[in-house]
């Protein structure tokens, strides 16, 4: 009985194990922070430093496409030679098109190198006539003493 017992624990511990190394990104919960690549369709504040570090620079853009959508996107620039733990949220209010209101998202806690620049993209609004970002990015913790805070209009 104690055999059949430790069999059975193991063959459950085991199809655990293979659910959890077979899961996928697609099932934490989004967005990520990602490479940027700016053009002429950025419309961005000016870069500002975070309140903790003259080395961690943040802006707010708004980026259309050539269908008129917009949406916003906070960048972050590492410029420093340490680490920093980085968690950001994007409060964009959009007064024009289909999709009118005010819309949250929250940019997963994430490690950003030093020489790095990434950005946390919310989504895209399709023929959006005004749109406006609030970025709020922590830095090394959850407090509002890790938080800095940025807007832009475009």
């Amino acid at each position: 009985m104690k055999k059949r017992l430790i069999s059975l624990l193991a063959a459950g511990a085991a199809v655990t194990g293979t659910g959890l190394a077979t899961a996928t990104p697609a099932m934490a919960a989004p967005p990520y922070w990602q490479e940027v690549s700016t053009n002429s369709n950025w419309h961005c504040s000016p870069y500002k430093a975070h309140r903790l570090s003259l080395n961690i620079k943040f802006k707010t853009c708004i980026v259309r496409n050539a269908s008129n959508g917009a949406q916003a996107v906070l960048v972050v620039q590492n410029s420093g030679t340490k680490a920093a733990l980085i968690r950001g949220v994007l409060d964009t209010f959009n007064t024009g098109g289909d999709y009118q209101g005010n819309y949250m998202y929250s940019c997963k806690e994430s490690k950003l190198n030093p020489g790095y620049t990434r950005g946390c993209f919310g989504t895209t609004f399709p023929g959006t006539n005004d749109i406006s970002a609030t970025s709020s990015l922590y830095m090394n913790g959850n407090d509002d003493i890790n938080l800095s805070q940025d807007s832009w209009h475009g």
